[in-house]
């Protein structure tokens, strides 16, 4: 359950965000995985010789904020041990573990014991991770320790990439037909609020919708006519969403899109829905949408709650409601069960490679994980063949190579490669432009044999490469399906950039 965290983590982290976002995404799953009664980010400020937090969350004092503007404490006890020894450590109270000082600050945070583990970047301290419990709780163990070092890891890994995203112009999270967010985003979107309800309890709903007579549109009148009818869905769900806080509102495919309400209810969740459906019957386009609610409000006894389930469920009732022709939202639960979802979209459209390809993405990421608690203690390029190895293995690739990348030429030089089973020599280095080099080092990039960009594929003599990078190194997956690597680059260069940072 532990390692299933810190995979989630890392899937969300690989993501584009805001850096506020990205810290209190990883303070709510830090606080669900250590068992903790309040999780607090905060990052070193050298100059001023303080630790000063940036987000706090779960059972916090009076005094505490969650997004503070001025928390920092000159003798926060942590900031010398940090720069001493920056390595995870345990505070108590009872038995008492600690010098007066860390001492003196977990009682005026009104707690029994706190586990301490640095966030390194780049080798040196960025900041800190400061996990609480409650006194008359078990205080933080050694196994604590380890779990708390590799979150800090895959969270230095994401500060890192938040620091490039917004360099890098191409990487776009809307939709451009509609102005609504992407596939991508509302992935995001609930794997964030999911992390929240697993710690708070908070319900999530997904309302999911699909555009009626498309089709028809398309082939009587143009693709034009069916633009404006997207643009006419797309505008009637942003009416809607628009005064409910925190929604996130996608078109997540042609004619289909997904609404993430974090907090609320199915009862409101269903408001929301019907209110879309209201505003359609006010435009050109009434009985435009079918529409299908779901929530984690109705899912008791239904096991637990991932995005997949959610949506699907979501999407199962809208398909209800598209195939008797009903111009009213059906709920899941109540209209339709929550049976293990079976993707309409998959069905229709790309078959069973939608689930294959997640599976193989997320045994990616546990697998170089795993290795990466195992190999504490090796070299960077160690650590990395170590990582790329196992994760190459568990997702079936025909092969691997970890390069070192010059400044100067941008040209990659293989210092370790791996071809089906054999070890092999460089063969020819890969010279890449610049702003290839800036999409592999902020969510990593696909490469294709008959890409343009870059000449990965065709120097590895494959059909296709999954490749991430830093400013010093470049690893490569290599494939001979197009197929196999799908959502893999940013798997990937989450894996880098926790690596490294061990």
């Amino acid at each position: 359950m532990r390692l299933h965290s810190v995979a989630r983590l890392a899937r969300i982290l690989a993501e584009p965000q805001e850096l506020v976002d990205l810290l209190e995404t990883a303070a709510h799953e830090a606080c669900s995985s250590l068992g903790a009664a309040s999780v607090s980010i905060g990052y070193l400020e050298r100059e001023r010789g303080t630790v000063r937090t940036v987000i706090n969350v779960g059972d916090l004092s009076s005094w505490e904020e969650p997004r503070p503007i001025d928390q920092g404490f000159q003798d926060l006890p942590s900031f010398p041990l940090l720069l001493k020894d920056p390595s995870p450590f345990v505070v108590s109270l009872d038995p008492p573990v600690g010098d007066a000082d860390a001492l003196r600050y977990l009682t005026l945070r009104n707690k029994g014991s706190a586990l301490v583990a640095p966030v390194l970047l780049e080798g040196r301290v960025w900041g800190e991770l400061y996990a609480t419990r409650l006194s008359g709780q078990a205080p933080f163990n050694e196994q604590d320790g380890e779990l708390a070092e590799v979150l800090a890891a895959v969270l230095a890994s994401g500060i890192a990439q938040a620091e490039r995203f917004s360099q890098v112009e191409h990487l776009v999270y809307s939709d451009p037909l509609t102005g609504l967010a992407n596939r991508r985003a509302v992935d995001l979107a609930l794997e964030r609020a999911l992390v929240e309800y697993q710690v708070s309890g908070d319900p999530v709903s997904v309302v999911m919708a699909d555009v009626n007579g498309l089709k028809f549109a398309n082939d009587n009148e143009g693709h034009q006519a069916g633009d404006r009818l997207i643009r006419a869905c797309a505008d009637a769900i942003s009416q809607a969403t628009g005064n409910v806080a925190r929604a996130l509102a996608g078109r997540i495919g042609g004619d289909e899109f997904a609404i993430v309400l974090p907090n609320v209810a199915l009862d409101t969740a269903e408001k929301v829905a019907n209110s879309i459906l209201n505003a359609l019957e006010r435009s050109a386009y009434p009985g435009g949408l079918a529409v299908g609610v779901a929530s984690t409000s109705m899912a008791d006894g239904s096991g637990e709650v991932t995005s997949r389930r959610l949506m699907g469920w979501a999407d199962e009732a809208q398909y209800a409601a598209k195939r008797e022709g009903s111009s009213r939202v059906l709920l899941a639960g109540r209209d339709t069960p929550l049976s293990e979802p079976v993707e309409r979209r998959r069905r229709r459209r790309s078959g069973p490679e939608w689930a294959t390809n997640a599976e193989r993405a997320t045994n990616a990421l546990e697998a170089g994980l795993r290795v990466m608690v195992m190999s504490q203690g090796l070299s960077a390029l160690d650590r990395l063949v170590a990582v790329v190895d196992s994760a190459s293995e568990a997702i079936g690739a025909v092969g691997w190579v970890v390069s070192t990348i010059s400044s100067d030429t941008t040209q990659a030089v293989a210092v370790s490669a791996n071809r089906d089973g054999l070890d092999v020599s460089s063969g020819h280095d890969v010279t890449t432009d610049r702003s290839w080099l800036a999409a592999a080092r902020g969510v990593g990039v696909l490469v294709r044999a008959d890409d343009e960009s870059s000449d990965v594929a065709r120097v590895r003599h494959c059909a296709t490469v999954a490749a991430a990078a830093t400013d010093v190194w470049l690893v490569e997956l290599l494939a001979d399906s197009d197929e196999l690597l799908v959502g893999v680059p940013a798997i990937l260069r989450a894996l880098l950039g926790s690596a490294l940072s061990g």
